[in-house]
């Protein structure tokens, strides 16, 4: 007896076909090209299914146009997709409140120095050669200004120097071998009139220093000048000036005084070493005169004189000895 296979059959019912039927139609509507019109901006979207549940594409397209599927790194024609928003990492401030990048605080800085003023020019350079005397006695300074400065030589009533322009009230001045400066309304302009008293007693009167001079200065050691150059006597370490008008009991003392300022030219050099050695003697400023005229006053005493003008100190007397023996102590 032949053997057959046996076939399953199922049993057709109409539920199992209305359910067959919906199936193709959703495969027919799946598979089926979606109509595209090129000169629209947008699709006109298909009708939604009757069935089916939650959000769908279909759903979605009757909110708006539909849209054709694109790669992912293509927008889709004519809309303009959004860049993907990289996450901020940990320390990065977001980008709507990024910081501004930190500002290095400047160190501080000192204020700019004042404006140094150029040093003032040396006073011989501001001598010019004019020709000016002192209206009375006045100090020669150092420096323009009584505060701070110190006295290099004494001008006598009348005494002629060689000066330059004034600067702020003081006028560089030349006299001797002191570049310094003089308050200037104490100078005059030319040379100072000649008192007549005294022209007519110089021209009445002998001329004592000629008698004088082989008792003061017998071997001829200065230069000797009949006239006033400002005071009784006046040196410039070579050549020396005695006034006609000294008083009969000083002539012979003012005479050796201006001697003896030979004599330090002589061992020093020049009026100007020989004031610097005194000061350092005494300790005073090397360019104050005064221990180099008490030098000389105690080397008038020792060569006989009987008035002195400045006095002196025990402490330059053995200074004031060198000297008249031609060396330095």
């Amino acid at each position: 007896m032949a053997k057959y296979a046996a076939v399953s059959r199922q049993r057709v019912t109409p539920r199992r076909v209305v359910a067959e039927i919906a199936l193709l139609t959703v495969a027919v509507l799946v598979s089926a090209p979606t109509p595209h019109n090129p000169t629209d901006a947008a699709e006109t979207p298909a009708p939604a299914p009757a069935f089916g549940g939650g959000s769908t594409p279909w759903e979605a397209s009757r909110a708006g146009p539909r849209q054709t599927l694109s790669s992912p790194t293509a927008a889709p024609p004519g809309t303009q997709s959004a860049a993907p928003v990289e996450p901020a990492s940990p320390t990065a401030a977001p980008l709507s409140t990024q910081s501004a990048a930190p500002v290095e605080q400047a160190s501080p800085t000192a204020a700019p120095p004042a404006s140094t003023p150029d040093p003032a020019p040396s006073t011989d350079a501001l001598v010019t050669g004019r020709t000016m005397y002192a209206i009375e006695s006045v100090n020669v300074r150092n420096a323009p200004g009584t505060n701070g400065t110190s006295v290099l030589l004494v001008l006598n009533s009348h005494e002629l120097v060689a000066a330059g322009d004034p600067v702020d009230g003081w006028t560089p001045v030349h006299a001797g071998d002191f570049h310094g400066w003089v308050s200037s309304g104490y100078l005059a302009d030319g040379t100072p009139p000649e008192p007549a008293a005294v022209a007519a007693r110089a021209e009445s009167a002998d001329n004592w220093m000629e008698a004088l001079i082989p008792q003061v200065d017998p071997t001829g050691t200065a230069s000797w000048v009949f006239r006033r150059n400002g005071a009784w006597g006046a040196s410039d370490g070579h050549t020396n000036y005695i006034d006609p008008g000294v008083p009969a009991d000083k002539r012979f003392s003012v005479m050796v005084h201006e001697l003896s300022h030979v004599m330090q030219v002589q061992v020093y050099g020049s009026l100007t070493k020989a004031v610097a050695a005194m000061s350092a003697i005494t300790g005073s400023s090397p360019s104050d005169v005064s221990s180099n005229e008490q030098t000389a006053d105690c080397m008038a005493l020792m060569l006989g004189a009987t008035w002195i003008n400045y006095g002196c100190p025990g402490s330059l007397r053995g200074a004031a000895a060198a000297i008249l023996a031609g060396h330095r102590p």
